[in-house]
């Protein structure tokens, strides 16, 4: 019995451990596996710290570029010379004595550098975001400013080469000690036209006091036409009386606007919201001294609209699913991201619209890429009956083409604006001129985009900003608004 209880013990005895070389070869893959995670880890981190570099260099320079939109046009050159680099990757690469390149890659187009030393701009500063010493982004921001030749521009009204000025911005993050390579840089451009070309001849006639709108007297010859403005705003329109402007404080989601005021403020595809109003002020300026207060919000903070790098501000407008233009989106996911869509209050009285009507409007192309597109405008007149209330929109048709929109495409190559918030009119004339939008209806625009010629997912256009007063100057000989009095008035 004792020997066979030996035995039996004895057999198992092999396999009661392990053996060195197989605590060996599990330390070697375990350690294998730790350092591939790790690798991983340290990828991950620098992908991060590379993209947040990107960001904060975007974020910076276009802040930088729209406050130096906001000096005076004479103030806006150098004090000094920039300096010039031999290294490709600094923007510095691209001066060449008195001169700088406007194209990037390849190295090209040089102009004049704008230079003024008295009151002019440092060319280049440091920067620091966030703490430097725990993760924060240092580097160094670049300004230039040269001139720029009209060739377009006859040589009576615009003599020689210095037409107008066109601003370049860049900013280059310093290399983090824990990565190797040299970083790039960042730019964004913009042109400026001196303000004093659009100041107007002082009138050599007198001008008249008293009510204005009543028929023609002596020395007045036929009715006057003048223009009523109304801005895009990002408040919807109130069901009933007049909308206030709310005040814009954050980043929101998008709004619906796919229904009638009476259904109010609504975000996702679920439910038609209200349109977002048209009013006939824009929005006011808290500090006129700094060009960056308000900020600038985006009104589209869905996650389906956020490109990358999220540096979209104001409304995007997805392109419809159907190639033209739609008032009616034709996408099934979430189509009132495809068309926007504001209207006035309900009119006091008839308001009679001559014959033709001016969209002013600020855009840019989504994070500054290029590509072509072309915008979709639609302009209606709203009755509204029933309660609940249902709409009856009946569109404006263009002339001479008889479309029931007007279409946007930038002239030349057609690429969209990029590197700034531009401005854009459209002036659009419509058929059985003159129109008359009835008391208490309601006068709209939509917009939505064609994506026939508009590759990108979206345009952004920026509005209800004290710097980017996005309108619609319409001609008529029955203004709402008396000449300066800010009273309704009537026919």
């Amino acid at each position: 019995m004792r020997a066979l209880l030996a035995k039996r013990l004895n057999a198992t005895a092999p396999e009661a451990g392990l053996t060195i070389i197989e605590v060996l070869v599990a330390a070697v893959v375990l350690v294998a596996g730790a350092g591939a995670a790790f690798g991983l880890l340290g990828a991950a981190t620098k992908n991060a710290q590379r993209a947040k570099a990107t960001q904060v260099s975007l974020d910076l320079a276009q802040e930088e570029l729209e406050r130096l939109h906001g000096l005076p046009y004479e103030s806006l050159a150098l004090n000094s010379s920039p300096a010039s680099s031999s290294d490709p990757l600094d923007p510095g690469y691209r001066v060449s004595g008195s001169q700088f390149a406007l194209q990037r890659s390849p190295v090209g187009d040089y102009d004049a550098l704008a230079m003024n030393t008295e009151t002019g701009i440092a060319p280049e500063s440091d920067f620091v975001s966030g703490d430097a010493g725990h993760g924060g982004i240092t580097g160094t921001l670049y300004r230039y400013v040269v001139w720029r030749n009209d060739p377009t521009c006859p040589e009576e009204q615009c003599p020689g080469e210095e037409d107008y000025k066109q601003i370049v911005v860049a900013v280059k993050p310093d290399r983090p000690v824990s990565q190797t390579g040299e970083r790039g840089y960042v730019e964004v451009q913009s042109e400026l036209i001196d303000p004093a070309i659009y100041e107007e001849e002082p009138s050599e006639e007198p001008e008249e006091e008293g009510g204005g709108g009543g028929g023609g007297g002596s020395g007045n010859p036929g009715e006057e036409v003048t223009a009523q403005q109304f801005f895009l705003s990002d408040t919807p329109c109130a069901a009933s009386g007049e909308t206030e402007r709310e005040e814009i404080t954050a980043d929101h989601l998008l709004h619906n606007t796919l229904g009638t005021c009476a259904s109010g403020l609504k975000t996702g595809a679920a439910e038609p919201g209200a349109p977002d109003a048209l009013l006939r002020s824009g929005a006011p300026d808290p500090d006129p001294l700094d060009p960056l207060n308000p900020p600038l919000y985006d009104y589209a903070n869905d996650f389906y609209l956020e490109p990358t790098p999220d540096t979209d501000k104001g409304l995007q407008i997805r392109r419809d699913d159907t190639s033209g233009c739609h008032y009616d989106p034709t996408g099934t996911t979430d189509p009132e991201s495809q068309v926007h869509r504001w209207v006035t209050d309900p009119m006091p009285f008839d308001f009679e619209m001559s014959e033709t009507v001016t969209f002013e409007f600020y855009t840019r192309t989504l994070n500054d890429a290029l590509y072509t597109g072309t915008l979709c405008v639609f302009l209606f007149d709203r009755e509204e009956s029933g309660s609940p209330p249902e709409a009856v929109d009946t569109l404006l048709t263009e002339k001479p083409s008889g479309n029931a929109y007007w279409e946007y495409t930038p002239q030349g190559n057609g690429f969209w604006p990029r590197n700034s918030w531009t401005r854009v009119r459209l002036t659009m004339e419509f058929e059985s001129a003159p129109h008359v939008v009835e008391k208490d209806d309601r006068l709209g625009i939509a917009l939505g985009v064609d994506p026939g010629n508009t590759p990108a997912d979206a345009i952004p256009i920026m509005y209800d900003h004290p710097n980017y007063p996005t309108r619609i100057e319409v001609d008529t000989e029955t203004p709402i608004e008396g000449s300066g009095s800010g009273e309704e008035e009537g026919p």
